[in-house]
């Protein structure tokens, strides 16, 4: 499924700058402010705001990419739009899509910079500290600001690899059920190794609706993209520190060298006051 041709001239086909929006029709005051920003630094590239189709909304200067109502609304709706193969296929006419979330920031025009980098995914870095306690390993990271190569994105979905393996699900199975069961299921043995019934589309599937924290589609691209297609190939974390701060961003300018990133994720949540002096006056 295609969208006809890009708006931008032939060096902007690169990228293009992709805005989620809810199913709201106005922006709150934080919104303008990192809407703003991103105007004045990557005004010249092509943008697109992907909304609900019900949703009654324009922007002359941007294009509007719909997606059916039921991919809006809440994170679950969110996360089962950021992990379907059509959203990457409607932006094939580009290499790489700039996702930016509406309380992100950017703070310079490096964008062609970071393609040229080669990443398949790159992201603010999960960061292993005080305010994030859960993160176990600290690493890239989260989408709400993320750098996505297109061809790279949409080879993890054609991917022929098992979600499970076959042997391993098996054996689970008779170590949970009796003999009876086992007989009744049998065709589940062999089902699973056709790959057809055990890959990555039924993986994705179910992963909105994991009760582990790591339900969120960011995860599945910095954590499970690699054992569908093994060249994905996403930042490391030094790397993404370069690219973008999230939680704890004094601690992540520290570690950073005192230089600012390209930009950061969740601005208003995370230390507001540290990034107040970036913002266009």
């Amino acid at each position: 499924m295609h969208f006809g041709q890009p708006f931008g001239d032939q060096e902007k086909r690169k990228v293009a700058v992709v805005i989620p929006l809810s199913n709201r029709s106005t922006f709150t005051v934080d919104e303008e402010i990192s809407y703003k920003q991103l105007v004045h630094f990557l005004g010249k590239y092509d943008r697109y705001f992907v909304t609900p189709k019900s949703l009654d909304i324009d922007f002359p200067e941007s294009r509007i990419r719909r997606f059916d109502d039921r991919y809006f609304g809440s994170i679950v709706a969110h996360t089962k739009l950021m992990l379907s193969a059509m959203f990457y296929d409607s932006f094939s006419d580009y290499e790489y899509i700039l996702i930016h979330h509406l309380d992100a920031l950017v703070f310079s025009d490096q964008l062609l910079k970071w393609c040229e980098e080669g990443f398949d995914y790159i992201g603010p870095p999960w960061i292993k500290c005080d305010a994030t306690p859960w993160v176990e390993v600290s690493r890239v990271g989260n989408g709400g600001l993320s750098l996505r190569k297109i061809k790279s994105f949409l080879r993890v979905f054609d991917s022929d690899r098992h979600w499970v393996d076959p042997d391993e699900y098996w054996e689970g199975f008779c170590r949970a059920h009796p003999l009876p069961t086992q007989l009744l299921n049998l065709p589940r043995k062999f089902l699973k190794r056709l790959v057809y019934f055990n890959n990555v589309k039924h993986e994705l599937a179910q992963w909105p609706f994991r009760t582990d924290g790591k339900g969120n589609e960011d995860y599945f691209w910095a954590d499970e993209a690699t054992r569908y297609y093994p060249p994905f190939n996403v930042a490391p974390f030094k790397v993404g520190l370069r690219f973008a701060f999230e939680v704890a961003p004094r601690l992540c300018y520290q570690m950073n060298n005192y230089q600012l990133p390209f930009g950061c994720h969740a601005w208003p949540r995370y230390d507001r006051a540290f990034w107040e002096p970036y913002l266009l006056k």
